[in-house]
């Protein structure tokens, strides 16, 4: 018989229950709390309070603007008259400077394309000037933009470089259009159109910047270009260089103007009409 005395006796494990926990924030956390955001709040109020007293003139005169700062690259755009004329209408000061308002003043310029006005701390205000690229004149008195859109700046005559468009209000962009398709399809010869006029009757005189004129009449000036440039070959390699004029507005041929050695003295070209009606020496196509 086992002797259960001997047994070793079975350790009995004890456990101890932990005090539960206490879960959210004490009352004296609270009120520290509490105690800060009323503070911060009565901070506030009193700015507040502070500055709802100061006046619009004493803002100014606090904060006043002293400088204007004209970035962006600029060509033609006097930035010394911009920031004299400018400065009348800073009187706001830094906070109450209505920026709108600055913005028209800024956009009266007519080289101005684009405007951006930004504030910069703590007296100054930077105008960053998009300026406009003219691409061609638009009469005597005009340049028009790459969007076809016409600006009136001072020494328009000082752009003799650019080619000259004459036409009826309103349709700036369309010839100016036509310009460029004109110059795409020239591109092969070597010149360019220098003067383009179309008139109230829709009638077209280009002049290319080689001196020869071209007579459209009222037909489409590209397709009569891309005909007569085919038939060119036949004429000569050097007829550009020598014709005065060509007269495109007959339905069946053309008329030629050779420039004359003796031109440049005032005397009268030889005039060439090639029509198959009135001359042997047609040109058809």
């Amino acid at each position: 018989m086992a002797n259960i005395r001997n047994q070793p006796r079975a350790s009995v494990a004890h456990h101890y229950a932990k005090p539960p926990q206490r879960n959210g924030i004490g009352a004296a956390s609270i009120s520290k709390w509490l105690l800060r955001i009323a503070i911060v709040l009565a901070l506030g109020g009193m700015t507040w309070l502070g500055w709802e007293r100061l006046s619009a003139q004493d803002l100014t005169m606090a904060f006043p603007i002293n400088y204007v700062r004209v970035a962006g690259e600029i060509e033609n755009l006097d930035a010394g008259k911009l920031q004299e004329i400018l400065q009348p209408a800073l009187s706001g000061g830094y906070f109450n400077q209505d920026l709108l308002e600055v913005e028209r003043t800024v956009r009266s310029f007519p080289w101005i394309d684009h405007a951006k006005l930004s504030r910069i701390w703590p007296d100054t205000l930077e105008v960053d000037i998009t300026e406009q690229k003219a691409v061609a004149r638009w009469g005597d008195k005009a340049l028009l933009n790459v969007r076809g859109e016409r600006f009136m700046p001072d020494g328009v005559e000082a752009f003799t470089n650019l080619p000259v468009i004459y036409g009826p209000l309103g349709m700036e962009s369309y010839l100016l259009d036509m310009l460029n398709t004109l110059d795409d399809r020239l591109a092969p010869t070597g010149v360019k159109v220098a003067t383009l006029d179309m008139s109230k009757r829709r009638a077209w005189i280009v002049k290319l910047n080689n001196g020869l004129e071209l007579h459209f009449g009222r037909q489409d000036p590209v397709k009569l270009l891309e005909w007569f440039l085919n038939l060119v070959p036949k004429l000569g390699e050097d007829v550009f260089a020598q014709l005065k004029r060509v007269d495109l507005r007959y339905p069946n041929g053309f008329a030629l103007v050779w420039k004359s050695p003796d031109e440049i003295n005032g005397q009268d070209s030889e005039v060439l009409q090639l029509n198959d009606k009135t001359s042997k020496q047609a040109v058809e196509n």
